[in-house]
């Protein structure tokens, strides 16, 4: 008689005669053999109770969030989406642990009005009171989007779509900046101060960039204790979290006469010296490996000469003289770990198309950090400017040309200039109202044009944008109002 082989069960199997799987102490083949199970050789569990149709769905569900997540990565870096829901007819944002309600279409006309949030209203108040020209420039960009805007034709639903000037960029990319840093991070009240103030706007903004680019890149950010006066210190100590690389952030921002609100003249030709910048960063001997953000500050056309990059090697020319004074004035080696030149130049062309901004980062060659690390700020400092100008939940419903200050009236008021008088016409037919160009608008005492633009709808900061507009002369066309 043959020897009977015996076939090892497979693992997971259950036999006909092992205990249920139930639990009702019977065996298998008596209990749930029946019941359950169409194959012999396989378990239904719940999910094989599950239509066809309904597992689709669901593999489709998690692919498409899978896709919009690395799309999300990809364009905007290590920060999370918008934690937003449409609420109470108005639409509800919530920013780290503020909850923000408003009447608002895009996210990008959340961003218009989340900038005097943080600021305040006080702040916003005592900007409308000075002359034009000592006005901060985040007003002043405010200002100009607002007029820009205003010049361009109105949609059917009253809104008004543009390709973005230099102010509509510089006060945007300002705004999300703020918006990134708070929601992700910590928005330091000293650094917001800083802000808030006109003369010291220039270099705390370039803060916020780094900030900014630190959080898109994966890293946390740790303010140092400015309190401590024993040494100088960082602007912030930050932390990668795919690889635990701790690095020490410095800004710096080159100052020019003229520009940002720094008094003086522009020069024609901008100084190419930044060896000061560097040198001054450098003295405070960081506690970790070094990275410089320097904003180079200056228009297009000169940035492009400063950096004459091909192929990613530095070629001669001003940028590599700078690295080499730099070395050698440090005992031929770099004292630093990396060096993030920017150059977002929107301010130098307000009222025209935004100009290209520049970036090119140098790694010492004795770099004492980890290169996946630094590689990743390098990327995150050139997703600087992509901005999501709409909610989560309306992706793809904005138009093609992303609208900037959206307009939700619908009847159209234009202001034309004609001497000292301005005539109006609604829907394009002329109305009785008239106003005076020497009418000046002041914030206690409005002026009849700001007066009829507040009653057809307008706020109170746009009526004061439109008169400004009016008194030095200038028409303006496609004001929408509500009646």
């Amino acid at each position: 008689m043959g020897r009977k082989i015996h076939t090892p069960r497979r693992p997971g199997r259950i036999g006909r005669n092992d205990p249920c799987p139930c639990g009702s102490g019977t065996k298998f083949k008596k209990c749930c053999l029946n019941k359950v199970f169409e194959q012999p050789e396989q378990v239904r569990t719940t999910a094989s109770r599950v239509p066809p149709k309904v597992f689709a769905k669901a593999r489709q569900m998690i692919r498409e969030r899978e896709i919009q997540q690395r799309e999300h990565l990809a364009r905007y870096g290590h920060v999370r989406q918008q934690v937003t829901t449409p609420a109470f007819g108005k639409r509800m944002v919530t920013v780290k642990n503020k909850i923000f309600l408003e009447d608002w279409r895009f996210f990008s006309d959340f961003l218009r009005d989340y900038v005097p949030y943080v600021f305040g209203d006080d702040w916003c108040k005592a900007e409308m009171t000075r002359p034009e020209a000592e006005r901060h420039p985040v007003t002043k960009w405010r200002t100009q989007g607002a007029i820009y805007m205003n010049a361009q034709p109105a949609q059917p639903d009253g809104s008004r779509v543009a390709p973005p000037s230099g102010a509509i960029s510089a006060y945007m990319c300002f705004a999300y900046d703020l918006f990134v840093v708070d929601d992700n991070g910590e928005l330091d009240d000293a650094l917001i101060e800083r802000l808030k103030i006109r003369e010291q706007f220039q270099g705390a903004r370039h803060e916020l960039f780094a900030q900014a680019t630190c959080l898109r890149a994966g890293f946390t950010v740790q303010h140092e204790n400015e309190k401590d006066g024993s040494r100088r210190h960082a602007e912030f100590t930050a932390t990668h979290k795919a690889t635990g690389q701790m690095l020490s952030i410095e800004a710096k921002s080159r100052h020019r006469s003229g520009v940002l609100a720094v008094p003086g003249r522009r020069a024609e030709k901008p100084d190419l010296r930044f060896g000061a910048l560097i040198n001054d960063a450098v003295s405070k001997k960081p506690q970790h490996p070094f990275v410089i953000f320097i904003d180079t500050n200056m228009p297009f056309k000169w940035a492009d000469r400063f950096y004459p990059v091909r192929g990613g090697e530095i070629q001669d020319g001003w940028m590599h003289a700078l690295l080499e004074r730099t070395k050698t004035t440090h005992n031929n080696l770099d004292p630093y770990c990396m060096i993030v030149f920017s150059n977002h130049p929107h301010h130098y062309a307000p009222d025209e198309l935004d100009p290209q901004k520049h970036l090119f980062s140098v790694v010492s060659q004795d770099v004492q950090a980890d290169l996946a690390a630094l590689r990743s700020l390098h990327d995150a400092a050139n997703l600087y400017g992509n901005i999501p100008y709409e909610f989560p939940d309306q992706e793809g419903k904005s138009p093609a040309v992303v609208p900037v200050f959206k307009r939700a009236h619908t009847i159209r008021y234009d202001f034309s200039v004609n001497g000292s008088e301005v005539k109006v016409t609604r829907n394009d037919e002329a109305i009785a109202a008239t106003f005076l160009v020497t009418d000046k608008d002041r914030p206690q005492a409005p002026s009849a044009l700001h007066e009829f633009l507040e009653d057809i709808g307008r706020s109170r900061v746009d009526a004061h944008m439109v008169c400004e507009a009016i008194e030095r002369g200038q028409s303006v066309h496609a004001v929408m109002g509500n009646k």
